[in-house]
């Protein structure tokens, strides 16, 4: 028997315990502390178990239940309640048990006092048990190891105990050291040249060295490939320990740790939903469970009813069952809001892995208590780490200071448990474990134990009917864990407070709707909770046994109808609503847990569903991702909302908004496109059986029903097609519906169909009026008189009335001569598209012009019926809602109502069928709506002469029990399909061979083998079947051999052909059926682009094509409408077209599938294709004028490729790849001259055409883009190219470089100071000049941002003196100007500097030259004066921006990237709205060019601006994509990324992965030359930041004293990084990092004082350290850690403070707690106060 106790929380459980009738929605507010228990690493675990399957899903629930389990076991021993399992967290509260009435008692003082001293008691202690269940939990339950395979878990089991080692600490004197090396071999070289790395370098011995400047005299390496190490992208806070070995090494296993928050205060606990549902909110059919408590009265005689196991188990093991059907009896949500829940965000932001965070109410409550505590004050809350860090730090000191009491007096604690908090898991026996004292006082709220022992019904609420009714079916009180596809909706009430009295009244009928939503989709509520961001609800689609084929239609229909509704009562609430659709972890967390437990889900679908929400497009909307619309179809219309970033998402993922259901049409086939079946093949005694029963019905009606039943895919639609085709032969009328599974719980929706195919009947004059109108029975007598047989879902109606009416089927009716016609589905937009409804004075009163009003009361005039029956069609046709009741009708209730409309209908029904031969016809019946069934039923029992069709799935498997009602009353048949047998197929098969001639004697027999494979490829469908069988007609691997179809060859495999076949074949099949005509029309067409018009059809078609020539342009398109039989073609819209000032309209048309076209343009023989396309060609170029250049030029050029026509090729190819470039789309212009490359290539001759200088214009062209898109080594090698054909190639060898360069440099000297300058004389000579002028643009471009220093000024020089000698002085000449200024400032030449960007802005046009002013603020910038050089920045920015679209992206990559460095290492960017808006327009601009270097660097900017302001969390998609780049970046761009990530693995304690990146970056650093790259920048200041974060853990040791390889190491590579700060020259910037790295060997090694004098020192060195605020900030934070006086200590913290309290950035992350007593966080300091 299942246990129902545990999935309920405590407080509802003594809730319901003390009311027996409790009033929804409930509140009550009263003080409670609340904790939020938050497991860091379970994403990144689900994700890994995805991977594995159902496999991995045992494991996450093995091993977290286990996780979980041992939570909440401490959680339950202090005494605490489990509100809430939210994904990876827990929601905790303790409360006092206050639901009981309070004594009376008198007003007196003393009462009075006794009272308060009892609630201060009270909170105390709830306090107290809070923070140690805290503390208990952070000792037990963190850097936990759990593994995902039971291999790793026999692996790790212990031999002595059985128990598994969960320990991925090192233990207590275990050390890490950051440049320690466990592949070292014992007799290393301790060179302080080298550093050992295995296979990580790959060294060149070429070296590079100027003979100009000596700052250049540098060796690059060329780093190589790495062997078989892997990288690995760490996502989340606790990845796995990373080692030198590849990924397939490691350990299938991941730890987990716990990060809490605690607050205290007002908790308002509410319970919503739905308590007491009407009986019709049922699913299935059953008993009435009844809602009062008292067991007495369940209804438990049902003999039919298997037993349940559903109970309550008391506490003396007495069990009582309960009615457990999977009837929905009401569903209840319980959740806590309030002040104490809404400061829990904040908390738990402030604590990281492995930390609680306090509120400082909860704090000051928690003072007085007798047990001390250590904490660290982070702004306005405290936080405490687990006890065994702080352990640690005390030893590691030597010191009793148990870690940063502030403003506390240190102590060491005493608590009677303090001995085993400070215990790690692992002892023998679990209950060993909690062998403690207990904390609960004597004194106890004990009513938590007086739960009373009987079964509670309401209990069943508070669990979803999915897992309700997988626990039933279990026999061991649990489900398996399980990997499900499902749909998720996350709905968001906005910022609605539920916690007052109008709040929770509007949460309650939101909360209300969307569960009777829900049931009716089939979907089930899985939560409700309420955060400081406000109410939430989380449902699931797609959990058994409520799962369907489409999981994504059935939420899209629940979720519009659930915001049409909030519309309405949320008017005030931007309310959200998202979907996704993926993969969910579902599973009993913690499996077996007697205390708590909960049906729980996880998954990154549901993670994107919550995220999806944060966008402001998602207000008052429905959005979904591209998975849940690519299910949805065509169902829905969809609003594109573009590419997102989504936190934790590295791509941006596409969001879409659902507008609504579209306007689609049913699926069946119509009366017209009946006639375009063909002749139908196979089921042949099926057909024949049910053709006899239409004639036997035609001849004698006897209420006859046919059933066609078969599983899917068998073709019960097409052998209804057929049969509808052969009774319409004989004079019938069939009407066609058809259900859909989304929508079996909307009410009438089969019905509905098939009404207005009768109304069409009526209207249209095929049955006469009726001479006998009825008798007004909404006047007088009663309602109804003939409805003794109508049936509901649980037995029969009886009539309202006393007397019946003799059926009038017993009379014969002479047969009309009934009109041969077929009734398909008509959608209801034809009729239902009039105006909306008003009402009048009178009943029924109706606003005219409302088609369906009009329709169906001419019907009910024609029929005879009474006008006042009207308004019951209300419930059908939703155009009538508007539509008055009268006073008869406003009387009914909905039971009345529904027995009268299927009266009227029955009649109407009857009534047609005795002047017309009626067939209703209803395909997939199974997912039919309750009420058609009973309406079906009832025509059935009343309507002799109409026969119904009933197409279904197999009755035994979708439990379509109505159908047995039907066969009591009548002649009934069941016809089953199973699919076509072999001997059918084979008929099938000869059919179509014989009809094609494909042998003068015939085939006569098909071979078995061919006959076995269509039908196991077919499923015996009669329509696929055909398909098949005219593909296999003209396949030439099929031959007849004596009469027999065979497969022509024995090597030949059959099945992997059809198995492969195509939806092609079908096309061409079907496109040699055509007229010839079109045949052509439709050749051209495939020619041409996605969209196009009749007119460029008719430019090229031939003349003596009569069909589609000559014709007048609006005849066409019923020409169109004539051939086109096979729906080929779908006409869009008129396109306007402005022809001479006047606009045209022209059809446009597009083909109905892309697969079409492509099968078409196949066929074309070469020939045909290369004529086709010239004359498209042509006809294009007669229309091109300067107008529509833009539009024509690329179809011209398209048009031109597909023919042999080179010259046209490379004219037309040129022309575009220069309107593309001019048009800024970059990578369209790349793909067009690397065209012309290969054309020119694979064609000397024509290059030889070409000209040089013109083949260098390609070139240079082509590189130009490259670069532009930072894909620099194409774009170098395509800029040597152009050199080459100028006859000034790049020096290909050093000697050749070195003279080169001097004569440059003689040539520079020779100009300005002798003035002696050569010019260009010729013409020719000019035109080189020019494009060398260029190219050395783009080249220097190329080496600024790799940092290669020579290069970078030979193409300077060699760009200068050009420039000079065409004694130009336009940009490009100030361009090199000021970057020859630049590279002399960086050469610590001034004068030189200050007389090239002198003479610069002396030539410069301040609204053009954009690199000029980008070159004029890096020396603002290396000059300290920040201020001016983003003064500059912006300017530039302005003029690289034509219309806001960026026209050099290069250009405008480094402006917005120095803009942004300054603001990050100010603090101020997330201040800075202009600057956010540059940044994300730098995404979107590399997004577009797909530019991923440019990637990089976003990446490393939102890492640094999140590492700043201690936003860690969202660091970890940038992490995960920068790890993803690392390997194949180039070297200037590894040290931003090694240095990033090194900063940011420290601050989360992943110090393997900051050592892995420590020892990159020291290896790299040597590559970096003097560049004006500020890029490295990020990886030098943050790989200092990450190396003091390290030498503040108690765990790491930055070196070894003791071990002289290690000391060697780390001097070799804090030497390396000093020296990098060298190189990068930007010195006024980057000084309070340089002098920290200078400290840094100090600091490390314990010499305090040294190092804080080298930081002294830099005070007084820099000079513009004000303008960079946070870096000043963290500099004075430093001063105020190792400073040697307590005053100085206290001082410089204080000014940190100030300067990050002013930037709004957390103090305690960087400054030192206790200034007074300690260096930093674990080291006390010499002098204290």
């Amino acid at each position: 028997m299942l246990n129902i106790a545990p999935y309920i929380s405590k407080y509802v459980r003594s809730l319901h315990a003390r009311y027996d009738h409790l009033a929804i929605p409930h509140s009550q507010t009263q003080f409670g502390v609340v904790l939020m228990v938050d497991v860091v690493g379970f994403s990144a675990l689900t994700t890994m178990a995805t991977e594995k399957g159902e496999s991995g899903a045992e494991a996450v629930a093995l091993e977290i239940g286990a996780y979980m389990g041992e939570c909440i076991e401490i959680i339950e021993h202090f005494g605490g309640d489990v509100v809430k399992f939210l994904g990876d967290a827990v929601l905790v509260s303790f409360q006092v048990n206050n639901t009981s009435e309070e004594d009376n008692n008198d007003d007196s003082e003393i009462e009075e006092s006794n009272a308060r001293e009892k609630m201060t008691r009270q909170r105390n202690l709830l306090v107290r048990r809070a923070v140690e269940c805290g503390l208990q939990l952070l000792a037990r339950q963190s850097h936990y190891r759990v593994y995902l395979t039971a291999e790793e878990r026999s692996k790790h089991r212990s031999a002595a105990t059985g128990e598994i080692d969960r320990r991925n600490k090192p233990e207590q004197n275990e050390r890490f050291f950051l440049f320690d090396n466990s592949n070292s071999s014992s007799d290393e070289s301790s060179s302080h040249n080298s550093l050992h790395l295995g296979t990580a370098l790959d060294l060149d011995a070429a070296e590079e060295y100027s003979t100009a400047f000596s700052f250049w005299n540098i060796i690059p390496i060329l780093f190589g490939r790495r062997g078989t190490r892997k990288n690995k992208v760490y996502a989340t806070q606790r990845a796995n320990d990373q080692n030198e070995t590849t990924r397939d090494n490691r350990p299938n296993a991941i730890d987990l740790d716990l990060h809490i928050a605690l607050s205290c205060g007002d908790v308002t606990n509410i319970i919503l939903g739905d308590i007491n549902p009407p009986n019709n909110n049922r699913l299935s059919n059953g008993s009435t469970r009844s809602s009062n408590n008292n067991n007495s009265n369940l209804n438990m005689n049902n003999e039919n009813k298997r037993k349940s196991r559903l109970s309550y188990m008391s506490g003396n093991g007495d069990i009582n069952p309960l009615d457990a059907s999977f009837d929905y009896s009401g569903r209840l949500e319980y959740a806590i809001c309030g002040p104490a829940v809404e400061s829990l965000e904040d908390a738990l932001s402030a604590a990281k892995a492995g930390e609680m965070s306090i509120t400082s109410d909860a704090y000051s409550l928690f003072q007085n208590q007798a047990m001390s505590l250590s904490y660290e004050k982070r702004g306005q809350f405290y936080v405490v780490k687990s006890t065994e860090n702080s352990r640690k730090n005390n030893t590691r000191n030597n010191n009793n200071s148990s870690g940063f009491y502030y403003p506390m007096p240190a102590k060491i604690l005493t608590a009677p448990n303090a001995s085993y908090l400070a215990e790690r898991p692992g002892l023998l026996t679990r209950a060993q474990t909690l062998n403690i004292e207990p904390l609960i006082p004597r004194t106890r709220d004990t009513s938590y134990l007086e739960l009373s022992n009987d079964p509670n019904p309401n209990y069943l609420k508070y669990i979803n009917r999915s897992a309700l009714y997988r626990l039933e079916h279990s026999p061991d009180d649990n489900f398996p864990a399980q990997f499900r596809d499902a749909t998720i909706m996350f709905v968001s009430l906005g910022k609605l407070n539920v916690a007052t009295p109008a709040g929770i009244k509007i949460a309650q009928k939101a909360v209300h709707f969307t569960i009777q939503t829900l049931v009716k989709y089939e979907g089930i509520l899985q939560q409700f909770a309420v955060d400081d961001k406000g109410a939430t609800l989380l449902a699931v689609f797609g959990l058994p046994p409520l799962s369907h084929e489409r999981e994504a239609v059935f939420a899209a229909k629940a979720a519009i109808e659930i915001r049409d509704y909030f519309n309405n009562i949320l008017s005030d609430e931007d309310f959200s609503i998202s979907l996704s659709t993926g993969i969910i972890f579902n599973a009993v967390l913690p499996q077996g847990n007697p205390y708590r437990r909960d049906p729980a889900i996880a998954g990154d679908t549901i993670i994107l569903a919550v995220r999806m929400l944060k966008f402001s497009f998602s207000k008052k909307s429905i959005v979904c991702d591209f998975a849940t619309k690519q299910q949805i179809g065509r169902a829905c219309d969809f609003e594109d909302f573009g590419e997102n970033f989504v936190k934790g998402k590295v791509k941006p993922i596409q969001i879409f908004g659902i507008t609504g259901f579209a306007a689609t049409r049913t699926k069946r086939i119509s009366a017209q496109s009946q006639d375009k079946i063909s002749d139908f093949i196979g089921y042949k005694s099926e057909m024949k059986r049910a053709t006899d029963i239409a004639e036997d019905w035609i001849d004698t009606p006897n209420y006859h029903v046919v059933v066609i039943s078969g599983p899917s895919g068998v073709g019960k639609s097409y052998f209804c097609q057929a049969l509808s085709k052969s009774i319409s032969s004989q004079a019938v009328v069939c009407c066609w519906s058809s259900s859909t599974e989304v929508e079996k719980s909307s009410k009438y929706y089969l019905v509905k169909n098939l009404l207005l195919a009768i109304f069409d009947i009526i209207d249209t004059g095929q049955v006469p009026h009726n001479p006998k109108r009825r008798v007004p029975y909404l006047s007088n007598g009663p309602l109804i008189n003939d409805f003794s047989n109508i049936h509901t879902t649980d037995g029969s109606f009886t009539s309202s009335g006393s007397s019946a009416v003799p059926s009038p089927t017993s009379k014969e009716t002479p047969k009309a001569p009934f009109r041969m016609a077929t009734y398909s589905t008509i959608g209801s937009s034809t009729y239902e598209e009039g105006g909306p409804l008003s009402a009048g004075s009178g009943g029924n009163t109706i606003e005219t012009g409302n088609e369906m009003y009009d329709l169906i009361l001419r019907c009910l005039r024609i029929c005879g019926e009474e006008d006042g029956f009207l308004p019951l069609f209300k419930v059908i046709f939703a155009s009538l809602a508007d539509l008055e009741e009268n006073k008869y009708t406003s009387r009914l209730d909905g039971r009345g109502r529904d027995i009268l409309l299927i009266g009227v209908i029955t009649r109407m029904v009857r009534y047609v069928a005795d002047h017309v031969g009626l067939v209703l016809i209803s395909d997939d019946v199974q997912w039919a709506d309750s009420a058609s069934i009973r309406i079906l039923q009832h025509i059935h029992e009343n309507c002799q002469r109409a026969m119904l069709v009933l197409a279904t799935r197999p009755v035994k498997d979708y439990n379509v029990t109505f159908i047995n009602g039907f066969r009591e009353t009548g002649s009934t048949a069941e016809i089953g399909l199973n699919g076509l047998g072999a001997d059918e197929i084979g008929d099938i098969i000869l059919h179509t061979f014989q009809n094609a001639g494909v042998s003068r004697d015939g085939v006569k027999s098909v071979s078995p083998e061919i006959v076995r494979v269509i039908q196991k490829r077919t499923a015996g469908n009669p329509l696929y079947v055909k398909n098949m069988a005219i593909v296999l007609k003209d396949f030439n691997h099929v031959t007849v051999v004596e009469g027999m179809l065979v497969p022509s060859s024995n090597q030949f495999d059959l099945e992997d052909l059809l198995g492969n076949f195509d939806y092609k074949r079908i096309i061409k099949m079907q496109f040699d059926r055509l007229d010839p005509g079109f045949q052509e029309f439709l050749t051209v067409a495939s020619s041409l682009d996605q969209y196009f018009t009749i007119k460029e059809v008719q430019s090229v078609v031939r003349d003596n094509n009569q069909e589609f020539k000559n014709i007048e342009h609006d005849n066409i398109p019923e020409k169109i409408v004539k051939y086109d039989v096979y729906n080929f073609l779908q006409k869009i819209e008129e396109k306007k077209k402005t022809n001479g000032g006047e606009e045209e309209e022209e059809d446009e048309y597009t083909f109905s599938h892309i697969t079409i076209p492509q099968s078409i343009y196949d066929m074309m023989a070469y020939e045909t294709r290369i004529m086709l396309h010239r004359s498209l060609a042509k006809y294009y170029e007669g229309e091109l004028t300067r107008e529509n250049f833009p539009d024509l030029l690329g179809k011209i050029t398209r048009h031109y490729l597909q023919t042999d026509s080179l010259e046209k090729q490379l004219y037309y190819l040129e022309a575009l790849a220069d309107l593309n470039m001019k048009s800024y789309l970059l990578p369209e212009a790349t793909v067009n001259l690397e065209r012309i490359v290969k054309i020119l290539d694979e064609n000397t001759d024509l290059a030889a055409q070409f000209g040089r200088i013109h083949l260098s214009d390609i070139y240079r062209r082509l590189g130009m883009c490259f670069t532009m898109r930072t894909r620099l080594k194409e774009g170098e090698h395509y800029l040597y190219e152009a050199l080459d054909c100028l006859g000034e190639p790049w020096p290909q060898s050093e000697p050749e470089f070195i003279y080169k360069f001097w004569v440059n440099r003689l040539a520079q000297y020779k100009h300005r100071k002798l003035r002696i300058l050569r010019r260009f004389n010729q013409g020719y000579k000019k035109e080189i000049g020019k494009r060398v002028i260029e190219i050395m643009v783009q080249l220097s471009n190329i080496y600024f941002y790799t940092g290669k220093g020579r290069r970078f000024v030979y193409t300077c020089l060699v760009g200068l003196n050009a420039c000079e000698r065409l004694e130009e002085v336009g940009p490009n000449y100030t361009l090199f100007l000021a970057r020859n200024s630049l590279v002399s400032w960086l050469n610590d030449e001034k004068q030189e500097s200050i007389f090239y960007i002198t003479r610069a802005l002396h030539y410069m046009d301040v609204k053009n030259d954009t690199d000029t002013l980008t070159i004029c603020s890096h020396l603002c910038f290396a000059s300290g004066k920040f201020k001016n050089a983003r003064e500059l920045l912006y300017q530039s920015i302005n003029s690289i921006k034509t219309l806001g679209a960026v026209t050099d992206c290069q250009a405008f990559y480094r402006c917005v990237g120095l803009v942004i460095t300054m603001r990050i290492f100010e603090g101020t960017l997330d201040n800075s709205p202009q600057d956010l808006v540059l940044l994300k327009q730098m995404a979107d601009t590399a997004h577009s060019n797909c530019d991923s270097e440019a990637e990089i660097w976003l990446g490393v900017y939102n890492i640094g601006n999140c590492m700043i302001m201690d936003r860690l969390r969202e660091c970890e998609a940038f992490v995960a994509l920068l790890e993803t780049h690392l390997k194949d970046s180039a070297d200037y761009n590894r040290i931003a990324i090694h240095g990033t990530l090194l900063c940011y693995y420290a601050r989360i304690r992943n110090y393997a992965n900051a050592r892995t990146h420590t020892r990159s970056l020291v290896n790299i650093l040597p590559k970096l030359t003097v560049t004006p790259n500020i890029f490295p920048i990020f990886g030098l200041i943050f790989a200092t930041m990450g190396m003091y974060c390290m030498i503040e853990d108690s765990q790491v040791d930055i070196v070894s004293a003791g071990d002289s390889k290690n000391y060697e190491k780390f001097i070799l590579g804090v030497s390396r990084i000093n020296h990098a700060f060298q190189q990068v020259k930007f010195w006024e910037f980057t000084q309070p990092c340089l002098y920290l790295a200078r400290a840094l060997p100090y600091i490390s090694t314990g010499r305090t004082v040294e190092g804080f004098m080298v930081l002294q020192h830099g005070v007084m060195e820099m000079r513009f350290i004000q303008e960079i605020r946070f870096l000043k900030a963290f500099y004075w934070a430093n001063l105020g850690k190792y400073a040697f006086t307590p005053a100085d200590r206290i001082e410089w913290t204080d000014r940190a403070k100030a300067d990050f309290e002013e930037l709004s950035i957390p103090s305690h992350v960087y400054c030192n707690p206790d200034p007074a007593n300690l260096y930093s966080r674990d080291t006390p300091a010499d002098l204290t106060a």
